[in-house]
């Protein structure tokens, strides 16, 4: 959890020297060669494995998330750092932005002054959006159909599978994923208390767009290990911080990264 917790703060304070104005940039280094002295402060050259994505920070706040004792302790973290964030504005790029890596250069870079902003931008408004639905601010949209962010949650389901076996002889993990999807009619039905599912789900989360534990019950096709079709209320009602299977899921997924 720490690895987790440093990278996320390495975030908000790029955030901060970004809106500051003292991150190093394109223009700031031909000023220091210009005029032989550097008038910024504390220095920093990024290398481009700094620069995440979207995608990547969703996998690393699921497994922050997951490390906390306790829903409390976890908004208050949050609200907190809710607070540093929202003090900060960028301003939305005229382009859509990308991150590209040219692994054909040395792996520290630096970008220019929009570039920086452009990226922030992204970055911040994610982390708000994030941060304030899990605090419960802001309501996640539970009528857009789940997709898949990343194709290798087939092979993590997969691995889950083998690992803990949650689900039945006759569902794949290929079902499972393609149920949640809306790309089947199959039922899934679960080997596993819906206390470890409802972790699994939590976990999960980084791997698709508008995925949520509301959205995944409404798919009507998922049923417990009795049999039992799972809704909204006793999924949400499902929710432990140390289910049976927890140390087991953990592995797999840190196996994964």
């Amino acid at each position: 959890m720490n690895d987790m917790v440093s990278k996320i703060d390495e975030l908000i304070k790029y955030l901060i020297r970004v809106f500051n104005g003292i991150e190093l940039t394109l223009e700031s280094e031909k000023e220091k060669k210009k005029y032989g002295d550097y008038t910024k402060k504390d220095e920093i050259v990024r290398s481009q494995e700094f620069f995440i994505s979207t995608k990547d920070i969703d996998k690393i706040l699921g497994l922050w998330f997951g490390g906390f004792k306790n829903e409390e302790e976890l908004k208050k973290t949050l609200k907190f750092k809710l607070g540093e964030i929202k003090k900060l504005t960028f301003q939305k790029g005229e382009n859509d932005f990308h991150i590209v890596k040219d692994r054909f250069i040395e792996n520290t870079t630096n970008h220019s002054i929009e570039w920086h902003n452009n990226y922030s931008y992204v970055i911040h408004s994610h982390l708000i959006r994030v941060f304030e639905e899990r605090i419960g601010i802001r309501k996640v949209k539970e009528n857009k159909r789940i997709t898949i962010r990343d194709k290798k949650v087939y092979d993590l389901v997969k691995a889950l599978n083998l690992k803990i076996d949650f689900l039945r002889d006759d569902c794949s993990a290929e079902e499972f994923v393609e149920v949640l999807v809306g790309q089947s009619d199959k039922n899934i039905h679960l080997n596993i208390k819906n206390r470890s599912f409802h972790y699994i789900l939590t976990k999960l989360r980084g791997y698709f767009y508008t995925f949520s534990i509301a959205s995944v019950a409404n798919t009507d096709k998922i049923f417990s290990s009795k049999g039992k079709p799972l809704k909204v209320k006793n999924l949400n009602n499902s929710k432990s911080h140390n289910p049976k299977h927890k140390d087991a899921i953990d592995e797999v997924f840190k196996n994964f990264q």
